[in-house]
């Protein structure tokens, strides 16, 4: 099986610092370890271009292939309004030159770019035979990571809701759908009247994937202090974080108990926040520096309006900080629905007061939500689900192929003829130049690789032209 992954990269010029990225990575690595015949390719812009090592993206490995190429706007002052967007010729002539060039093909295309995906659904269904082939050549798979609706930052965008139309506009020219959270594909369901039928709607949710955000807890150490002596303050200043709410409430953390505040930030923090004499700052903080502060915070409270399946406040109780959290939909894709230490906006200072006077409780409470978050948000699950939705698609199209060619001197009997003049390794190239041959006509590319999968062989996922050996 080939798979081609189309992140997003809203930081573009820093592609580590992006949950987009950070999720893909954490899935293509559980694939390639539940299947040795799988081969990965990324289209992303080349790592001097967005600041990362290829062994970030696995593509130290043998069977993952950098596709690299330039995005759309790249370079210009306002490119970070343009990272859902695609695709350029570059990028086109690209996944051309790197993969089909060799007779590469793509079964499964993982897209986030949004706006730009019916030209890249039509580019690959070009080059991999189009209307011509058997079955369909490659399925494409819309990854929703943060749907843009009018009450979130990006989605407020453009006016009159432009930004949530055009996202909701895209899911209807996909083959499946991808949702990083289940509170977004609730909201696809409710805000997306507005846009697509009841019936239309039913029909993009109900085959629908909740893929989880991949978190590797071996990473965290989960020890808790004996008694909390400072509360870590993460992530953004952006506005809806409500950060003027937590530092409220950490300045009676420190009134009544001495308890100091932590603030790390990857970009400044905003004007005021830092000031407080209780306050150690860290403005744009390296991820060694959020570590250390992973390490010495002991408590978190996060006051967000929404999110979806955010990663630092889980990463901060999975690092032994007790989180105070926000009692508002998006928490629970990762929290149990009664964890007691959630709390309307107004009611998280006195429930973080609580957490500190009863602190053996409320480290009880942080771990079992903890071993919660595991079932949710551990990359063997993530991994499992993802790539079983994967295989599936596979599959379906093996079972159309061998139903639809096996009539008398249909093409799977010619491939069979052809198939067995190779001596045990079948080259794709090779095979569909003699089954064209022997056919006297053109062979879609689709066709010669599902023909060979219909006869038993399978592909070893090696670079460069894929190699077909019979299958065990």
């Amino acid at each position: 099986m080939r798979v081609l992954v189309v992140p997003e990269l809203y930081r573009p010029d820093d592609a580590t610092a992006n949950g987009t990225l950070n999720d893909a990575v954490a899935l293509v690595e559980e694939w390639l370890d539940r299947d040795d015949s799988l081969h990965v390719y990324w289209l992303l812009a080349p790592p001097e271009v967005a600041n990362y090592d290829p062994e970030y993206v696995l593509a130290d490995r043998e069977r993952v292939t950098l596709v690299e190429a330039e995005p759309f706007m790249h370079g210009h002052e306002h490119e970070d309004a343009f990272s859902e967007t695609g695709y350029t010729e570059e990028q086109f002539r690209a996944i051309e030159e790197t993969i089909f060039d060799r007779s590469g093909y793509v079964d499964v295309v993982i897209d986030q770019q949004v706006t730009g995906r019916y030209d890249l659904y039509k580019w690959l269904h070009r080059l991999g035979g189009g209307a011509d082939a058997a079955v369909q050549p490659t399925e494409l798979v819309g990854y929703v990571h943060d749907l843009r609706l009018p009450f979130k930052r990006h989605g407020r965008e453009m006016p009159g809701g432009a930004a949530m139309r055009a996202e909701m506009v895209a899911t209807t020219y996909t083959d499946g759908l991808w949702f990083k959270a289940g509170v977004d594909a609730e909201r696809l369901g409710e805000y997306g009247t507005a846009v697509l039928s009841d019936e239309l709607l039913a029909g993009l949710l109900g085959d629908a994937l909740e893929t989880g955000s991949p978190l590797e807890f071996s990473e965290f150490t989960e020890e808790y202090a004996d008694a909390p002596e400072r509360l870590h303050v993460a992530g953004s200043g952006w506005g809806k974080k409500n950060l003027d709410v937590v530092l409220d409430a950490a300045e009676r953390l420190r009134d009544e108990f001495g308890i100091r505040t932590l603030m790390t930030n990857m970009d400044p923090i905003p004007d005021g926040m830092a000031d407080r004499e209780f306050v150690e700052a860290y403005p744009e903080c390296s991820r060694e520096e959020y570590e250390r502060a992973l390490e010495r915070g002991d408590l978190a409270v996060v006051a967000s309006d929404h999110e979806t399946m955010p990663r630092t406040p889980f990463e901060q109780a999975a690092s032994g900080q007790v989180l105070v959290v926000r009692d508002e939909p998006w928490a629970y894709d990762c929290v149990p629905a009664d964890y007691r230490l959630a709390g309307s906006l107004d009611d998280l200072e006195s429930l973080a007061v609580r957490a500190v006077r009863d602190w053996d409780e409320a480290v009880a409470e942080n771990r079992r939500m903890v071993e919660h978050l595991r079932e949710v948000r551990g990359p063997e699950q993530c991994g499992r689900r993802t790539y079983r939705d994967l295989r599936e698609r596979v599959e379906r199209r093996v079972e159309s192929f061998e139903n639809g060619s096996f009539e008398e001197g249909g093409l799977l009997a010619d491939a069979e003829r052809v198939a067995s003049k190779f001596d045990g390794e079948v080259p794709l190239d090779d095979f569909g130049d003699a089954l064209a041959r022997h056919v006297a006509e053109e062979v879609p590319l689709a066709d010669a690789v599902y023909a060979l999968r219909a006869l038993g062989y399978a592909d070893v996922g090696n670079p460069g032209t894929p190699m077909f050996v019979p299958a065990e």
